[in-house]
């Protein structure tokens, strides 16, 4: 054989050996790194724990556990499991320590920057009333991960004020970090719903208006699930814009009164299918007898979701499985199969399935 041939493959089975070598001790050390912070972990929390049991904060608490980003998580973990007296036993904790304040330098950093999120992660859990201009500041940040967790911070400090400005953010923005935001808003609750409202009503008049924005925003509102969104939800259900449709029926299932009851039998017979789609399980929720007929009728619809939809919200209707039982023998197959699939998955079923089905 040919000595370079040979030279060439001595190498390379040396390197390939190098190189398995490597990848198992980095194997090693990086098993045992993880198991040095999950003991540093259950020591902190375990800490934690013995303080709060006796309610007693340490006189010289240790100043490296403010430094130590693991304690940042155990300790803001610790705090969303709480309420009351624990909970304020926790801010007087982390006062003392002066976790916060090593939480915003960090954060106020550019570099590196997966410490400067993390940093403002356990911000947003550990955050009081005294960070709100912080987070104000940082909504308009270059950085897209930083925009969203000052959201999370306001939304949850419930910082009504900001919605509006945070809602036109969201309208320059790619589509994930606006759906993150419009999900995060979803902590402040009832509240938020009077600046949602006008927020929407507002961008509606405008002759560009931001379609994804409004249609999360009316998901924010099904979501928060208040009847004081529903004038404006039914106002969307009427609009010129499928996306807005589907999204103001969808929310009714959670936020419509019997007043909705009327404009989403209407969308019953909408021409987007995604519409009659979620109508019909908004007309399902209301358990409303008198619309029995015409869900019913849906089982023939064209499209699977909107007969498998409308199959579902005649179980939760009065009358509405002796029509899914009557239904199996209807001659549309379709239809059958619809009302077949929802008996079954429900329990409801009472007849032996025919051989060969």
């Amino acid at each position: 054989m040919d000595g370079t041939i040979v030279t060439i493959l001595s190498v390379t089975a040396g390197l390939t050996a190098a190189l398995a070598v490597a990848l198992a001790v980095t194997k090693v050390v990086h098993r045992g790194i993880q198991r040095y912070q999950g003991t540093r972990t259950a020591y902190y929390l375990a800490a934690i724990g013995e303080m709060m049991s006796r309610g007693i904060l340490p006189s010289r608490p240790r100043r490296a556990w403010a430094e130590d980003s693991l304690f940042h998580d155990a300790i803001a973990d610790y705090r969303l499991m709480v309420t009351g007296e624990d909970r304020r036993f926790v801010d007087a904790f982390v006062e003392r320590l002066g976790v916060n304040d090593v939480l915003v330098r960090r954060a106020g950093r550019r570099f590196p920057r997966s410490v400067r999120l993390r940093a403002l992660s356990s911000l947003v859990n550990l955050a009081t009333p005294v960070h709100t201009q912080l987070f104000h500041t940082m909504i308009d940040d270059p950085n897209p991960h930083a925009r969203v967790n000052a959201v999370r911070g306001l939304a949850r400090l419930g910082d009504v004020g900001a919605v509006p400005h945070i809602l036109d953010i969201a309208t320059r923005v790619r589509q994930w970090e606006a759906a993150r935001t419009a999900d995060a808003l979803v902590e402040m609750g009832g509240p938020a719903i009077p600046a949602v409202v006008t927020w929407i009503e507002h961008e509606r008049m405008k002759d560009a208006p931001s379609v994804e924005v409004v249609t999360l925003a009316a998901r924010l509102l099904g979501l928060i699930g208040s009847s004081e969104a529903e004038p404006t939800l039914l106002a969307l259900l009427h609009s010129a814009v499928p996306d807005w449709r589907v999204a103001a029926a969808s929310a009714l299932e959670h936020a419509g009164t019997e007043a909705a009851v009327e404009p989403l039998r209407v969308s019953l017979h909408d021409d987007d299918w995604r519409v009659r789609a979620r109508a019909v399980v908004a007309l399902g929720a209301s358990a409303d007898p008198t619309v029995l007929d015409e869900v019913a009728q849906l089982l023939t619809d064209e499209k699977w979701w909107v007969r498998q939809n409308a199959a579902a919200a005649l179980s939760k209707l009065p009358g509405g499985e002796a029509r899914l039982q009557a239904c199996l023998d209807s001659p549309d197959p379709y239809a059958a199969d619809a009302a077949l699939h929802q008996l079954t998955t429900s329990g409801a079923y009472r007849r032996p399935i025919p051989s060969g089905t």
